[in-house]
């Protein structure tokens, strides 16, 4: 065993044993128990107050702020959150969980260690359909223990006064739109898809530094440029150096986002390339190894790239990832008979986030007096602005964790209003607040962007971001400059700044290849990178997953480092 793979066992051990202390001296939300181990009060299990069916951010976050809202004012309300995991997924860390810089025990904790002492209760089951016409009972699917339905599987039929869709979005339909997709890429959306993503690159990485039988460095493609696909790039590349990474993208990875210049920089320094091509087909070899992406370049003014396109279709990788586009989960992506749905599919909404009916007709004036008890969020849902319903859709708001959770907060007091005051208490009216985004350039680094020049908070956090990187950077260049003193090497500093260098780390950016002076209104380095797994602390559902997140970011990160600085000196003495 290489002294590398020694060091991260030691420290992923490490870290499970302080985890489990922290999860167990930790108390879980600061809500007063209402509820035994996460189950309400409640005389049947076929009813409750509210059914929440997903339990992603959406829906997770809708249950404990409807609990916690509910609590503040006397009310008991018997919420049960649908879902086929037992687990939630913190999925803007399910990258660093894939190259081992987090563990499961801060990107997926369970409902029950999450739900404890909140008064809401998990259903291991997936919705089916609503079974009357006011929405108000469903028939559900419940799943076994690998979190699957089977074709054996029991129904349970549930009675609910009100509901909460927020199914999310899968890659199914996407994939089926490209012939060989759905068989032959692996995608990179849940925690499933995750572990097997894992496994791959374990695969790879023997293969590329040489414990399996010497061959070709591995050759990895990854469809899709916007978030998703960078984060992961970024990470396989800067997990295993050797290997080929290439983005295929319609457009500029980041187009049109505050990161776009300096997300194409941290990739040219990492060494992943950019390939701007629409992926038309992808089929398997003869011998079942290679996998082949037919594609048409995306050259403006090129009539005919016929032989350059049959080139790079030839050419054979090891893997495909796939992060391009996803739509709606089901049952949302199937027929939702009585709910209406815009031209993206997803389910239509007011501004309130409250579902539109079919036969729901209004005007300027109307009171809207049948409308139904269902609300949705998230990815499965957007926001009609017109009262016609004529099909004008609000600026799209994204379709991030930050909005599904700023989406919650507002279904959880309408759906409160509703149930504790009156039906025709005054909704709230669900507007996206810009708070900057973040995402992972591979190991400890990130970048944090400002909100959007729209935003009300631009003109605070956008100085604030460029005094702090015109700052670090100043720091950065006289560590360069340090390095290169004769002082360093008498002082027997080398093999540190060696390893400093090497590893990539950097306060503003310097390791990433990021100028001082460009990129405005964004961060970047490994500063940044700690920054990040901070404020996702900060964003977990209860205050013994912030503490179990806390730990991990610190534990994990520096096995991961440790593990990758094992390595490169174990290359050296070669």
């Amino acid at each position: 065993m290489r002294l590398s793979h020694l060091i991260a066992i030691s420290y992923i051990a490490l870290a499970e044993g302080f985890l489990s202390k922290i999860s167990q001296q930790i108390p879980s939300g600061g809500l007063t128990d209402f509820a035994l181990h996460g189950t309400a009060t409640t005389t049947n299990i076929n009813t409750c107050d509210v059914a929440i069916f997903g339990g992603g951010f959406g829906g997770l976050y809708s249950a404990l702020s409807l609990s916690r809202e509910a609590q503040k004012k006397g009310k008991k309300l018997d919420i049960a959150i649908v879902d086929p995991s037992t687990q939630f997924v913190f999925l803007p860390l399910l990258y660093d969980l894939t190259v081992g810089t987090a563990t499961s025990a801060e990107v997926c904790p369970t409902y029950k260690d999450i739900l404890k002492g909140t008064g809401v209760r998990h259903i291991q089951a997936s919705l089916d359909c609503f079974t009357s016409d006011d929405f108000q009972s469903a028939t559900l699917f419940l799943c076994n223990h690998n979190n699957e339905i089977s074709n054996n599987s029991t129904k349970l039929e549930l009675s609910f006064r009100s509901s909460i869709l927020a199914v999310g979005s899968s890659p199914e339909s996407t994939l089926a739109s490209v012939p060989g997709a759905t068989e032959n890429v692996q995608p990179f959306y849940t925690q499933k898809d995750a572990k097997e993503t894992s496994r791959i690159l374990e695969d790879l990485e023997d293969q590329a530094i040489g414990s399996m039988p010497k061959t070709s460095p591995p050759k990895i493609a990854i469809v899709g440029g916007g978030y998703g696909g960078v984060e992961l790039a970024a990470c396989i590349k800067r997990r295993i150096p050797e290997s080929k990474v290439r983005l295929l993208t319609r457009g500029p990875p980041m187009k049109g986002t505050r990161a776009e210049q300096l997300v194409d920089k941290a990739l040219l320094k990492l060494g992943v390339e950019v390939e701007l091509s629409s992926v038309q087909e992808i089929t398997k070899g003869e011998e079942g190894n290679d996998i082949f992406v037919k594609r048409k370049l995306v050259n403006a003014g090129d009539d005919d790239n016929d032989e350059e396109n049959d080139k790079i279709s030839k050419e054979p990788w090891s893997v495909v990832f796939w992060t391009a586009g996803a739509g709606p989960s089901s049952p949302v992506s199937g027929d939702m008979d009585g709910l209406l749905k815009s031209d993206s599919g997803r389910l239509a909404v007011e501004s309130t986030l409250r579902c539109i009916s079919n036969n729901q007709q209004s005007s300027a004036s109307s009171s809207f007096p049948k409308r139904n008890s269902v609300w949705a969020l998230g990815d499965c849902a957007e926001i009609l602005v017109n009262k016609e319903y004529a099909g004008v859709v609000v600026p799209a708001t994204p379709k991030t964790a930050q909005a599904a959770m700023q989406q919650a907060d507002i279904v959880a007091q309408n759906v409160l209003a509703e149930l504790t005051v009156n039906s025709e208490a005054a909704s709230k009216e669900f507007q996206y607040q810009d708070l900057g985004t973040m995402l992972s350039l591979g190991g400890p680094n990130a970048a944090v962007m400002a909100p959007i020049e729209e935003s009300p908070l631009a003109p605070v956090f956008k100085p604030l971001l460029d005094t702090a990187r015109l700052g670090f950077g100043f720091a950065d260049e006289a560590f360069v400059n340090l390095s290169k003193s004769p002082l360093v090497a008498t002082l027997g500093l080398s093999p540190v700044v060696d390893s400093i260098e090497t590893l990539g780390l950097s306060l503003g950016g310097y390791g990433l290849g990021v100028d001082s002076d460009t990129s405005p209104g964004t961060l970047s380095g490994t500063l940044t990178g700690a920054a990040r797994r901070a404020l996702y602390a900060v964003r977990m559902p209860t205050n013994k997953q912030r503490a179990t997140a806390a730990a991990s970011a610190a534990i994990s990160t520096a096995a991961a480092l440790a593990k990758e600085a094992a390595q490169n000196l174990e290359k050296q003495q070669q």
